[in-house]
């Protein structure tokens, strides 16, 4: 049985400064992620300046989402101070205006729980990044990383203990404003496809999904919502398989069990298994047409509410801890694993395992991204349809209202087509 990778790691590395959809073929991109981009025109910034406007070559200053301003030089060239943008190059900008500076600091040090430890993972290596380069600092923000888990992480974020998060998808988040009585907004969606997948080993002699009837599935905590949305598409419903609960996170050991399927992330276990020379088959949810996410920021619709300028400059910031991570991905991710290597992380990893993480899971930010959009916007017919998928298997009752669920304009406010809006100096530089 060949060995199947999930994603081109080494074109992806080769392109990696040419971001969002100028990497891979159209056949990667998530099937319904693909819209037209929201462009940052229309977008009304928090504190009351205008509105953007398209900017062509040779037309005057625009007025940015956010309030900055992309100067004409901008438009189809390059800056000298700023890193390249999602797709294109990036806008450099106005300083940043010192009432919003000033609004940013008096909300005071925004916390942001990780759900995944310090792993350089989308959502967590960002704003990892956007701290260690200053990136935060630059638009007068003061942000404490705490590692965490993705329970952990929940609870602070509705206890008010944390101001913004990350969580595995919008369906996730989507399911805990449901059953917890919270009232978490999703702000950003980096992956615009799932990023779990289902492990066949080569010695059950599965070669499609229906053929797991009556075989036994390993299950760590829970059976992720992508790939039970994958089997029910294959026909094979919950209950028409066993259930194997596994301990610990080695893949090789939990295969040497006889199980027949074993749900992995795309990011890691794959790593593991083909240095071991393990033939197996992926599924992937992506070729069942399974709608998902991964990557999503969050907040609270009351902090969004009272300091909409920290939320929009904290995933503007991130955002640029993104392209500096793909462009960059090994002192990115060193920066990751030099936390991962203290005290208070709780989690062991190395700088091959995680630079694997990373790129494998930009890889499929980059290639779920529609073309000449930035990443990180959020395609609201996606997060329906995500939130649907799971009505459909019996993880949700009925589908909610997304509307108050999902701020759908404010990543897009961030970019002038695909390029990032960046303050070029100012107050917080």
């Amino acid at each position: 049985m060949q060995l199947r990778r999930p994603y081109r790691l080494v074109a992806l590395v080769a392109c990696a400064a040419m971001l969002a959809g100028a990497c891979g073929d159209s056949d990667d991109t998530a099937a319904g992620g693909t819209t037209t981009a929201t462009s940052a025109a229309g977008a009304t910034a928090a504190t009351g300046e205008a509105t953007a406007t398209s900017v062509g070559a040779g037309t005057p200053a625009a007025a940015g989402a956010g309030g900055y301003a992309v100067p004409p030089s901008s438009a189809g060239g390059t800056t000298g101070s700023t890193a390249a943008g999602a797709g294109g190059q990036a806008g450099s900008l106005a300083e940043v205006d010192p009432q919003r500076c000033q609004a940013n600091r008096d909300a005071g040090t925004i916390t942001f729980p990780t759900a995944f430890s310090y792993a350089a993972a989308v959502s967590i290596l960002d704003p990892v990044v956007a701290d260690a380069q200053g990136f935060f600092s630059d638009v007068c923000l003061d942000v404490d990383i705490i590692p965490s888990f993705a329970g952990q992480a929940a609870a602070a974020m509705a206890s008010g203990q944390a101001q913004i998060g990350e969580i595995g998808s919008f369906g996730e988040m989507v399911t805990l404003n449901l059953r917890s009585d919270t009232d978490f907004v999703a702000v950003a969606q980096y992956g615009k496809t799932a990023v779990q997948a289902l492990v066949v080993p080569a010695e059950a002699g599965v070669t499609d999904l229906a053929e797991l009837q009556g075989r036994t599935i390993g299950i760590k905590t829970d059976l992720p919502s992508p790939v039970q949305v994958m089997l029910a598409r294959a026909g094979v419903e919950r209950g028409q398989f066993d259930e194997l609960l596994l301990e610990g996170f080695d893949p090789i050991a939990h295969l040497e069990l006889g199980i027949d399927a074993l749900p992995v992330y795309k990011s890691n276990e794959p790593m593991t298994l083909d240095a071991a020379g393990v033939a197996y088959e992926l599924f992937d949810p992506l070729d069942f047409d399974v709608p998902a996410s991964f990557g999503v920021v969050y907040t609270t619709v009351g902090f969004l509410s009272e300091h909409p300028t920290v939320v929009e400059d904290f995933v503007r910031a991130a955002f640029r801890g993104f392209q500096f991570a793909v462009e960059n991905p090994t002192e990115a991710v060193a920066a990751a694993v030099e936390l991962i290597n203290t005290p208070e992380s709780n989690f062991a990893s190395t700088q091959e395992a995680e630079e694997f993480r990373w790129i494998t899971e930009s890889g499929i930010v980059v290639d779920s991204t529609p073309p000449g959009q930035g990443v990180g916007i959020i395609d609201p017919e996606l997060a329906s349809r995500e939130v649907q998928s799971l009505v459909d298997v019996g993880l949700l009752d009925e589908l909610p209202d997304l509307g108050p669920m999902m701020d759908v304009d404010l990543a897009a406010g961030l970019y002038d087509g695909d390029q990032l809006l960046w303050p070029g100096s100012g107050p917080g530089s």
